[in-house]
């Protein structure tokens, strides 16, 4: 249609407004822009056809993009001033906010922490009351306990009931003062106060062999990690001894098989030195010796002596004159604070291998670390925390976040450990369950369950677990409170 003929039809109709020649092009216009299709969308016969699916499905995709990238919010960039107290206070901030959820989770497991009646065992020897000195697990499920009888008693930690041994025989005819494990639980070292080790097959309760050559009480034993023949031994003679039992063995008529040490490290921590002596320097006893995982051949000692870590090789030998002293690889120095040397009681090493803890007689456990020795790098402490004797034990947990300490007063402190081996959060466990000292604890090596074992001078034998239900309805009756043990929750403010 012509604009002409257009532009005369709307004249036609009349109004306020006569229609021009430009109003009517731009209507035209206006029409034929609603029916337009898109360049090369015409068919053969020169008529429009309706758009591909693949490029709707483009176009939708770009749109989608589009609204996407627009809904993005602006990131602005704050700047502020460097300052060393700053990042100090960051710092600080950080570590709270990563620990705090877990330090939160950890502390309820530890309140639920209970040890009914039924799972508390007297120790008694020869129808006597007999003290236990140490226990330790050998496995998800067997305990071993030894006392001062000399007796050896083995426990089924998994069974119900009421705790009883499953395994019971006389390993010394003194006290047995230490007991451990080898690798994979069919044999395990026993240390006496008839100044010898054992070696025993726990199956059949048969002795291996003795291991005789220290002077007086031998204190602790260590197995070398990974290894099923070496293990080292201390006394308090102040020597420490390593023994091989593939080799320095001789066999008497009757099969009974003895061994000499391979190694001695005589006066390994040294008493005071008194002026103008003239006898040589004494060796004060040995109380505590750990071997090192990252390296086989090292392991530490701690003695009556002072609170200071002493690290040796095993391969190394001492100097044969009786006046020289024997010289550590490395040693740990005294605590800031230290005014006087009062001694080590126990050693723990963390599962990482890479903290030692040192549990003191000035009532602390002192963090070191077991690569590079130098001063303590923290130091633990609580006020339900006593270390008054050299029997007080520490025993890190598998998962390496609790530690937990005897006490001469009766209780177990359990403390909650950060990722730096250390409690920031200063919060910890106390749990309540011994009359007089909790000498030893010990960890159940599953890392699957929370399961303690503490023995103390009352003659009682405990496993605390986990179980908050049982421990929540206990609490409440007072008959209860008498016989069992409980866990309560006690919290300090963390060090500035």
């Amino acid at each position: 249609m012509a604009l002409t003929e257009i532009t005369q039809r709307a004249n036609n109709r009349g109004g306020a407004r006569q229609t021009t020649l430009f109003d009517s092009l731009g209507a035209a216009q206006r029409r034929h822009k609603r029916t337009r299709k898109a360049p090369g969308q015409e068919n053969a016969h020169g008529e429009n056809s309706p758009p591909d699916e693949a490029e709707q499905a483009a176009k939708r995709a770009r749109t989608r993009d589009t609204a996407v990238t627009d809904a993005q919010p602006q990131v602005t960039l704050v700047t502020r001033p460097f300052t060393m107290l700053g990042v100090h206070a960051a710092l600080r901030q950080r570590q709270r906010q990563a620990l705090a959820p877990h330090s939160v989770a950890a502390g309820a497991r530890l309140a639920a922490l209970v040890s009914p009646a039924a799972r508390a065992f007297r120790v008694a020897g020869d129808g006597a009351g007999a003290l236990p000195l140490a226990c330790k697990y050998g496995g998800a499920a067997r305990l071993a306990l030894v006392d001062e009888a000399g007796f050896v008693s083995v426990f089924d930690t998994r069974r119900g009931g009421a705790l009883a041994p499953v395994q019971r025989w006389r390993a010394h005819d003194n006290a047995v003062f230490d007991i451990e494990w080898c690798g994979d639980g069919a044999q395990a070292v026993t240390a006496s106060a008839d100044e010898t080790c054992r070696l025993w097959d726990v199956e059949r309760e048969l002795c291996l062999g003795t291991f005789a050559g220290h002077a007086q009480t031998v204190r602790a034993v260590s197995w070398r990690h990974g290894d099923a023949h070496c293990f080292a031994s201390a006394s308090r003679d102040g020597a420490i001894m390593a023994w091989d039992v593939r080799c320095n063995r001789t066999v008497a008529a009757d099969g009974a098989r003895a061994f000499r040490p391979v190694n001695v490290i005589a006066r390994a921590h040294p008493a005071a030195a008194v002026p103008r002596a003239r006898r040589p320097v004494a060796g004060a006893s040995v109380t505590a010796v750990r071997h090192l995982r990252h390296n086989p051949c090292l392991l530490a000692s701690a003695g009556s002596a002072s609170e200071a870590v002493r690290f040796w090789d095993v391969r190394m030998r001492v100097a044969s004159r009786a006046s020289a002293l024997p010289q550590p690889v490395a040693a740990s120095l005294l605590p800031p604070a230290a005014r006087r040397a009062r001694g080590t009681s126990s050693l723990a090493l963390d599962p990482d291998a890479t903290r030692l803890y040192a549990a003191c007689n000035d009532s602390a456990v002192y963090v070191h670390s077991a690569l590079a020795p130098a001063r303590p790098l923290a130091r633990l402490a609580a006020p339900e925390f006593e270390c008054r004797s050299f029997n007080v034990g520490t025993a890190m947990s598998p998962c390496g976040r609790h530690l937990a300490a005897g006490s001469s007063t009766g209780s177990v402190v359990v403390w909650e450990l950060d990722r730096f081996g250390t409690n920031a959060s200063g919060r910890r466990a106390v749990l309540q369950g011994h009359a007089k000292e909790a000498g030893c604890v010990a960890w159940n090596p599953d890392s699957t369950r929370l399961e303690l074992a503490t023995c103390g001078d009352d003659g009682i034998l405990r496993v605390w677990h986990e179980d908050a239900l049982l421990a929540e309805s206990a609490s409440r009756d007072p008959v209860n409170r008498c016989s069992w043990g409980f866990s309560r929750l006690a919290c300090s403010p963390p060090a500035p």
